[in-house]
């Protein structure tokens, strides 16, 4: 079995590799599967938890948006 990080990492290659690498183009799908995910975790946890994770959600999807842009984004060139 994967450690999280692992599955992390496989299930990112996965995504890509389906989509081509083109995210763009296929966000639908892929959102849907996210959301799909997320949701069985939820059903899987006890209320308390579904509900700390619920209430978490929003500011941890702005934060990976920053991680997200700074990761993409191309360096900037340094001039002597």
């Amino acid at each position: 079995m994967m450690d999280a990080a692992d599955l992390t990492d496989f299930i990112f290659k996965a995504v890509l590799a389906g989509c081509g690498a083109d995210v763009r183009a296929h966000k639908k799908a892929i959102w849907d599967a996210a959301v799909a995910m997320m949701a069985d975790v939820l059903r899987e946890s006890d209320p308390f938890t579904r509900e700390r994770l619920l209430r978490g959600l929003p500011g941890e999807l702005r934060e990976s948006i920053i991680h997200l842009d700074q990761l993409l984004r191309p360096p900037a060139s340094k001039l002597n």
